[in-house]
């Protein structure tokens, strides 16, 4: 997906940087577990994941290989898409509040959050 005024990768990496060790950037485990420096999935004990992905996302592709990775891995993992919907749209409360197809993702999303949860 193209970057936008509103997110782009570097700011994405700043974000990351925030949220991660010092030292590391994306390819973190925990952030990259198809990457070199994650252990074998195989061997790892997790929990169920749900993985939500936005289609219009910049990191789409990125949030379904490790959706894929975690498959792969043999992990309880569900997916969720939100349909034609750009990254953090639940956040936008004006589109949330005057746009009924955003609204409708939203409530969407955490329908499907709050089920995960209940069956986990």
């Amino acid at each position: 997906m193209p970057q936008s005024p509103f997110l782009t990768l570097d700011m994405l990496d700043k974000f990351l940087g925030l949220a991660l060790p010092v030292g590391w950037n994306k390819d973190h485990p925990l952030t990259c577990p198809m990457g070199a420096e994650a252990p074998p999935m195989e061997g790892l004990k997790l929990p169920p994941f749900l993985v939500c992905v936005a289609e219009m996302d910049l990191i789409r592709d990125t949030a379904m290989e490790y959706y894929e990775a975690m498959k792969k891995g043999k992990k309880e993992v569900e997916l969720f898409v939100s349909k034609g919907m750009a990254h953090s749209f639940y956040l936008n409360k004006v589109g949330v509040d005057t746009d009924p197809n955003i609204s409708a993702q939203t409530d969407a999303l955490i329908c499907t959050v709050k089920e995960f949860i209940v069956k986990h």
